[in-house]
Protein backbone atom coordinates (compact mmCIF):
# COMPACT_ATOMS: atom_id res chain seq x y z
CA UNK A 1 0.00 0.00 0.00
CA UNK A 2 3.01 2.27 0.57
CA UNK A 3 4.88 1.38 -2.03
CA UNK A 4 4.38 4.49 -4.65
CA UNK A 5 7.94 5.21 -5.01
CA UNK A 6 8.90 4.43 -8.29
CA UNK A 7 5.53 5.67 -9.91
CA UNK A 8 4.91 9.10 -11.60
CA UNK A 9 2.60 11.03 -9.51
CA UNK A 10 0.03 9.99 -12.85
CA UNK A 11 0.21 6.86 -12.15
CA UNK A 12 -0.12 7.20 -8.30
CA UNK A 13 -3.68 9.27 -8.90
CA UNK A 14 -4.39 6.47 -11.28
CA UNK A 15 -3.68 3.41 -8.56
CA UNK A 16 -5.42 5.72 -6.08
CA UNK A 17 -8.76 7.04 -8.04
CA UNK A 18 -11.25 4.55 -6.74
CA UNK A 19 -10.15 4.60 -2.97
CA UNK A 20 -12.79 6.85 -0.62
CA UNK A 21 -11.77 9.81 0.74
CA UNK A 22 -11.33 8.20 4.24
CA UNK A 23 -8.82 5.78 3.21
CA UNK A 24 -7.19 8.52 1.23
CA UNK A 25 -6.70 10.71 3.96
CA UNK A 26 -5.63 7.69 6.72
CA UNK A 27 -2.92 6.78 3.81
CA UNK A 28 -2.09 10.86 3.74
CA UNK A 29 -1.43 11.21 7.66
CA UNK A 30 0.65 8.27 7.45
CA UNK A 31 2.49 7.59 4.79
CA UNK A 32 6.54 7.50 4.90
CA UNK A 33 7.01 10.70 1.77
CA UNK A 34 5.85 13.97 1.96
CA UNK A 35 5.89 14.49 -1.67
CA UNK A 36 3.20 11.43 -2.14
CA UNK A 37 1.49 12.26 1.35
CA UNK A 38 0.90 15.75 -0.85
CA UNK A 39 -1.13 13.71 -3.24
CA UNK A 40 -3.12 12.16 -1.00
CA UNK A 41 -4.18 15.11 0.63
CA UNK A 42 -4.83 16.90 -2.41
CA UNK A 43 -6.84 13.94 -3.86
CA UNK A 44 -9.66 14.49 -0.68
CA UNK A 45 -10.04 18.45 -1.61
CA UNK A 46 -6.87 20.05 0.49
CA UNK A 47 -5.11 22.45 -1.76
CA UNK A 48 -1.21 22.48 -1.25
CA UNK A 49 1.18 24.81 -2.86
CA UNK A 50 4.30 24.86 -4.23
CA UNK A 51 7.24 23.29 -1.92
CA UNK A 52 5.18 22.67 0.90
CA UNK A 53 6.16 20.05 3.51
CA UNK A 54 3.39 17.86 5.77
CA UNK A 55 4.93 15.94 7.84
CA UNK A 56 2.91 12.43 8.91
CA UNK A 57 0.05 12.39 11.49
CA UNK A 58 -1.38 15.84 9.78
CA UNK A 59 -5.35 15.48 10.62
CA UNK A 60 -8.14 17.72 8.26
CA UNK A 61 -11.03 17.77 9.08
CA UNK A 62 -13.60 19.33 6.39
CA UNK A 63 -15.88 16.79 5.11
CA UNK A 64 -13.82 16.44 2.43
CA UNK A 65 -15.12 19.60 1.04
CA UNK A 66 -12.41 22.25 -0.29
CA UNK A 67 -12.22 23.98 2.71
CA UNK A 68 -8.16 24.21 3.55
CA UNK A 69 -6.09 25.89 1.66
CA UNK A 70 -2.10 26.12 2.20
CA UNK A 71 0.25 28.05 0.71
CA UNK A 72 3.81 27.74 -0.94
CA UNK A 73 6.87 26.83 1.14
CA UNK A 74 4.48 26.13 4.28
CA UNK A 75 6.43 23.64 7.08
CA UNK A 76 3.67 21.82 8.66
CA UNK A 77 5.24 19.66 11.96
CA UNK A 78 4.03 16.26 13.13
CA UNK A 79 0.09 15.96 14.47
CA UNK A 80 -0.70 19.11 13.52
CA UNK A 81 -5.22 19.07 13.42
CA UNK A 82 -7.00 21.46 10.92
CA UNK A 83 -10.62 21.63 12.04
CA UNK A 84 -12.85 23.36 9.32
CA UNK A 85 -15.50 20.72 10.21
CA UNK A 86 -16.99 20.49 13.79
CA UNK A 87 -19.84 19.23 15.14
CA UNK A 88 -21.42 16.71 17.82
CA UNK A 89 -22.08 13.79 15.14
CA UNK A 90 -24.82 11.93 16.91
CA UNK A 91 -25.35 13.48 20.46
CA UNK A 92 -28.03 15.12 21.45
CA UNK A 93 -26.63 18.12 22.23
CA UNK A 94 -28.34 19.17 18.76
CA UNK A 95 -31.34 18.98 20.27
CA UNK A 96 -30.73 21.88 22.41
CA UNK A 97 -32.04 25.00 21.13
CA UNK A 98 -30.21 27.75 18.87
CA UNK A 99 -27.08 24.71 19.16
CA UNK A 100 -26.36 24.71 15.38
CA UNK A 101 -26.70 28.36 15.20
CA UNK A 102 -24.11 28.53 18.36
CA UNK A 103 -22.03 25.50 18.10
CA UNK A 104 -21.50 24.09 15.03
CA UNK A 105 -19.05 25.39 12.43
CA UNK A 106 -18.11 24.69 8.86
CA UNK A 107 -15.49 27.58 7.63
CA UNK A 108 -12.44 27.65 5.43
CA UNK A 109 -9.14 27.51 7.15
CA UNK A 110 -6.29 29.27 5.26
CA UNK A 111 -2.17 29.05 5.84
CA UNK A 112 0.02 31.68 3.98
CA UNK A 113 2.89 31.29 2.31
CA UNK A 114 6.19 30.51 4.32
CA UNK A 115 4.41 30.41 7.36
CA UNK A 116 5.30 27.44 10.11
CA UNK A 117 2.90 25.13 11.79
CA UNK A 118 4.39 24.10 15.09
CA UNK A 119 4.04 20.25 16.10
CA UNK A 120 0.73 19.44 17.95
CA UNK A 121 -1.05 22.61 17.22
CA UNK A 122 -4.60 22.84 16.27
CA UNK A 123 -6.22 25.52 13.73
CA UNK A 124 -10.00 25.94 14.29
CA UNK A 125 -12.70 27.02 11.74
CA UNK A 126 -12.59 30.25 10.21
CA UNK A 127 -8.52 31.26 11.00
CA UNK A 128 -6.44 32.66 8.75
CA UNK A 129 -2.38 32.30 9.43
CA UNK A 130 -0.90 35.40 7.42
CA UNK A 131 1.99 35.30 5.62
CA UNK A 132 5.64 34.25 7.22
CA UNK A 133 3.79 33.38 10.82
CA UNK A 134 5.40 31.19 13.33
CA UNK A 135 2.59 28.97 15.29
CA UNK A 136 4.04 27.37 18.40
CA UNK A 137 3.73 23.82 19.23
CA UNK A 138 0.78 22.67 20.73
CA UNK A 139 -0.82 25.96 20.11
CA UNK A 140 -4.91 26.27 19.56
CA UNK A 141 -5.50 29.01 17.08
CA UNK A 142 -9.01 30.17 17.18
CA UNK A 143 -8.40 33.47 15.78
CA UNK A 144 -6.27 34.69 12.90
CA UNK A 145 -2.68 35.68 12.79
CA UNK A 146 -1.41 38.69 10.66
CA UNK A 147 1.59 38.34 8.74
CA UNK A 148 5.13 37.47 10.20
CA UNK A 149 3.86 37.16 13.74
CA UNK A 150 4.75 34.50 16.17
CA UNK A 151 1.81 32.75 18.13
CA UNK A 152 2.20 30.43 21.09
CA UNK A 153 -0.51 29.02 23.95
CA UNK A 154 -3.86 27.83 24.23
CA UNK A 155 -5.72 30.05 23.13
CA UNK A 156 -2.96 31.04 20.85
CA UNK A 157 -1.68 34.55 21.26
CA UNK A 158 1.11 36.72 19.63
CA UNK A 159 3.83 37.21 21.19
CA UNK A 160 5.91 39.49 19.11
CA UNK A 161 7.26 39.96 15.01
CA UNK A 162 9.37 37.07 13.29
CA UNK A 163 11.85 39.66 12.51
CA UNK A 164 12.71 40.79 16.55
CA UNK A 165 14.89 39.12 18.61
CA UNK A 166 14.30 37.73 22.56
Amino acid sequence: MFDFSDMSDDEVLDQCKGLSPKLLRWIAANHPDNSRRKIFYEMTNVFIGEGTVINSGFLVSDDYEPLLTIGKRVAISPNVVVICSSSPNNSELILIPNFENMYIKKLPVRIDDDSWIGTGAILLPGVEIGKGVIVGAGAVVSKSISSGMVAVGNPARVICCVSEKK
